[in-house]
């Protein structure tokens, strides 16, 4: 009987680690240093994708110009991340769970339901399907590149780390983050060497249609901004608000520049003549001889990168539904690994474009509404009262996204954050003087985090 108590107990234990706290607040005695959080933030912007908008950088503007391009929007990108951070680290709770002091619980529940169709299905899809095309075109012939195959394994490897939680994606991240650190000195240093020296390299003119700084720091934005907003539920972890924001910051905005830096430096020193916009990186890598260490940096690259979507899809589903966060991963991760398989994931890039748009002007109401509205008064835990939905932040939502969609200058990303941070306060404070209601309904939450 001791033995099966003991054997049930452990089970429970297990079930628990999975969890990962995915409704409820990080326990104190769970939090990490700024660094463990900065190294999994790290993981997360390191990925082909970002490579790919070096490459894409060097395609229309000089290697200078790619650089200063790519720090001026990691800034943005940390700026306002680092206060979404400072928020999931100060209550350690996730994204979707702190959504619904602004949003209400209906409100935050549609938001767990776009960040699992965003993230943990179509852009985990879409990355899944990128990686064995990737893995393809960089090893043709052998057995493990054959696209079906590279997609399945890929996606397995991608499945199990965000199934482990943020332990898993914190390992991971510590093997990932000095491979691509690795990745991106040696190729400045090979692009040096093959272009006559670093005067040289900076003095390479790009071999396609030309790229000005404004379009060019839309570029780097725009491939991250979705994991800026998202930052909460990678910082709950931080030990203080402090640590978490700048630890998420930092992280991201260290990976993102030597990402950047990587491809732009490669593909300078390939000079491949059919760059075009969207270059040909493992086509790069191949004519610089990286060999075996190309696959490493490619397959941990994405790895780090992809388990983070499906970890996050995963937290905001389990807002919204009552199943254990490991299960929906694993319902999650299999569709998205059967919509690469049967190459549906590009039906899906025109709806996470629109999403794009009006995903980011959340985290502008948020911010908003944590440090303006409610100027930090928020609470979570058993007993806590949330309205059931806030009609002001849904609507200021909307009004941004419109607007942003609508503007021809910009970052359209940015500039729906920024206007969801400065519509939502001007509308509560109108409603609020003309005795409307907006908050409707409330909810209490329970024991389990619901």
């Amino acid at each position: 009987m001791a033995i099966l108590k003991e054997h049930t107990a452990g089970q429970q234990g297990n079930i628990v680690a999975l969890e990962d706290y995915a409704i409820q607040s990080v326990p104190a005695e769970k939090r990490k240093s700024w660094l463990n959080v900065a190294f999994t933030s790290c993981g997360w912007i390191i990925s082909l994708s970002t490579i790919f908008v070096g490459g894409s950088l060097a395609a229309g503007m000089t290697f200078g110009q790619a650089i200063l391009a790519a720090v001026i929007g990691m800034t943005i990108l940390a700026v306002y991340g680092f206060f979404q951070g400072w928020m999931g680290a100060k209550y350690g709770v996730a994204t979707a769970v702190l959504a619904r002091q602004a949003f209400g619980r209906a409100g935050a529940g549609l938001f767990g339901i776009l960040l699992s169709l965003t993230m943990g299905i179509g852009w985990f899809g879409w990355q899944v399907a990128f990686f064995g095309s990737t893995i393809e075109q960089m090893f043709p012939g052998q057995w493990f590149a054959d696209p079906t195959f590279a997609i399945i394994w890929g996606g397995v490897l991608m499945i199990f780390t965000a199934l482990i939680g943020y332990k898993g994606i914190t390992y991971l991240s510590f093997v990932a983050v000095p491979l691509v650190i690795v990745l991106s000195i040696w190729g400045i240093f090979v692009a040096a060497d093959a272009s006559g020296g670093l005067s040289d390299l900076f003095a390479l003119q790009p071999t396609g249609a030309s790229l000005g700084l404004f379009a060019g720091i839309t570029l780097v934005v725009g491939n991250a901004a979705l994991g800026a907003i998202v930052f909460p539920d990678v910082s709950r972890y931080g030990k203080t608000p402090l640590a978490g924001g700048m630890g998420a910051a930092v992280g991201y905005f260290v990976g993102g520049i030597f990402s950047v830096v990587a491809g732009a430096a490669m593909t300078f020193a390939a000079q491949l003549p059919d760059l075009g916009s969207t270059p040909n990186i493992p086509a790069v890598m191949a004519k610089l001889g990286m060999g075996f260490f190309a696959f490493l940096i490619l397959v941990f690259a994405q790895w780090s990168n992809n388990d983070n979507n499906l970890y996050t899809g995963a937290l905001g589903l389990r807002n919204v539904v009552k199943l254990p966060k490991f299960v929906l991963v694993l319902i999650m991760g299999g569709l998205g690994i059967v919509i690469a398989l049967t190459g549906y994931q590009d039906h899906f890039v025109p709806f996470l474009n629109f999403l794009g748009v009006y995903v980011p002007p959340i985290a502008g109401v948020m911010i908003a509404d944590h440090w303006i509205v409610r100027r930090g008064t928020y609470q979570f835990g058993e007993g806590t009262k949330y309205s059931g939905i806030n009609l002001a932040a849904i609507a200021a939502v909307i009004i941004a996204g419109v607007i942003a969609s609508n503007i021809a200058w910009g970052i359209s990303p940015i500039n729906s954050t920024v206007l969801g941070l400065i519509i939502y306060p001007v509308l509560t404070a109108l409603l609020r003087l003309l005795r409307i209601p907006y908050e409707w309904g409330q909810t209490t939450e329970d024991s389990t985090g619901y």
